[in-house]
């Protein structure tokens, strides 16, 4: 069960969105075409109480987040020993952190601001002494949130499909309006977008955005009770606190959304969920891949959180809970694409007639450009390669991808990135052509 702890005042983080206007619907309803965006992993990473005098309440925070990567009993030595709290010596105020990373070689640099992280670096002292590779910027994120909430409110996109990981845990605060990332989400995002068409309304969908539970979802918020205050729609689908999947039909296409669990650092990206279990969630996915190719559904795009194939970072769901041969079955009949998150990058992949797209690069720390998880050395010769970086290192990349639906033509694919430090930072690239 989840636990709300009140700490501090709320200051805005990775989801920033300025943008002003009427959102209008610039599609006719008797056009059966229309488009939407996709991005994941766009949690910031964490708050804490930042005052001097609150040294004691941070270092609290961090044994229990060290707790998710080490045995409980080896947490607190570590953040006692390891990590070190800087303070401005005229504002008492926290401004730099440094901690270890995954590795006994790795050392991490954070930036704060008012107890916000607003930069993040590496430095491996084994692989790449002397080096520190920045893996967060708060900016990269704020882009990422603006541009797709424009595409919304200028009607470019009907709605945004999130692939989990909207927020970094459900701790903080005594109930989710108080708790600082879905306070977040709600004042920056939500109330930012127009509410549900009448046509979407009428479909069932009561809002504009639509998110598979990711394991930060559930970090110690376990019956979800932040995510149903923020998205209430959900609960019409059938969303509850033992029902994280769902699925919904807008202008003959299928969406659905499934949930592959919390997080367990002895297998980082295994399918964990119960509620339900994966192989319940098998059985409901095909009776919903049934149901659409039996009523002449053509298109279905199935998202949720840890990848189907990857070739980075935590890498893919292991084999025995790997959805790709159950997916790929429906394939001849049907048009499936599947969208995942999980590990921070951006791949992509196409097998036996399904495409599969990790979306990781909405605006968390990206850990998978970090020396030494760049790729996967187990992975088999045959695995399939990734369609994106083509065999070059990841590097930091934000980004969100804009689907393009019409009735009858392949779908199209677009995807929008900043690469801060490139000597051409943003970009627009379409992919699967």
């Amino acid at each position: 069960m989840k636990r709300w702890i009140r700490f501090g005042s709320i200051v805005v983080l990775g989801l920033v969105l300025a943008h002003s206007g009427v959102a209008q619907n610039a599609r006719s309803t008797s056009d059966s075409s229309f488009s939407f965006d996709v991005y994941g992993d766009s949690r910031s990473m964490m708050y804490l109480p930042y005052k001097a005098s609150q040294e004691a309440d941070a270092r609290k925070l961090m044994v229990d987040m060290f707790e998710l990567v080490l045995p409980e009993k080896y947490a607190a030595g570590v953040v006692e020993k390891d990590v070190k709290l800087i303070y401005d010596p005229a504002t008492h105020e926290l401004v730099q952190m440094v901690m270890p990373f995954d590795t006994r070689s790795e050392v991490t640099t954070l930036t704060f601001d008012k107890g916000w992280v607003t930069s993040a670096s590496v430095e491996d002292v084994k692989l790449l002494p002397g080096v520190r590779r920045t893996m967060f910027r708060l900016e990269g994120g704020q882009w990422v949130a603006r541009e797709a909430v424009r595409d919304i409110k200028s009607g470019h996109a009907s709605f945004l499909v999130n692939t989990g990981d909207l927020v970094w845990w459900g701790k903080q605060g005594d109930k989710p309006s108080a708790n600082p990332y879905w306070t977040l989400v709600e004042k920056d995002v939500l109330k930012q977008l127009p509410p549900a068409d009448a046509e979407m309304t009428k479909d069932g969908m009561g809002g504009r955005i639509f998110p598979a539970v990711g394991n930060h979802e559930v970090w110690d918020d376990s019956d979800v009770e932040g995510l149903l205050a923020a998205f209430p729609y959900l609960k019409k689908l059938g969303v509850s606190d033992k029902q994280l999947i769902y699925k919904f039909d807008y202008r003959g296409a299928r969406f659905v959304f499934l949930y592959t669990g919390p997080y367990d650092y002895r297998h980082p990206s295994s399918w964990e969920a119960t509620q339900p279990a994966y192989d319940a969630q098998m059985v409901q996915l095909k009776k919903w891949l049934d149901e659409a190719r039996s009523t002449g559904i053509k298109k279905v795009f199935i998202s949720f959180h840890a990848p189907v194939f990857c070739r980075a970072g935590m890498g893919p769901i292991p084999e025995a809970q790997n959805p790709h041969k159950t997916i790929a079955s429906y394939a001849k009949d049907l048009d499936i694409v599947v969208f995942n998150g999980h590990v921070h990058t951006t791949e992509l992949f196409q097998v036996d007639g399904v495409k599969y797209f990790v979306l990781g690069g909405g605006g968390a720390e990206q850990d998978p450009i970090l020396p030494g998880r760049t790729s996967i050395q187990t992975l088999p010769a045959d695995y399939p390669k990734d369609l994106y970086w083509k065999g070059a290192p990841p590097i930091e990349e934000y980004n969100f991808l804009h689907v393009d639906v019409k009735p009858g033509q392949a779908t199209k694919f677009t995807i929008h990135r900043f690469r801060p430090g490139s000597a051409e930072p943003f970009a627009s690239v379409e992919v699967f052509q």
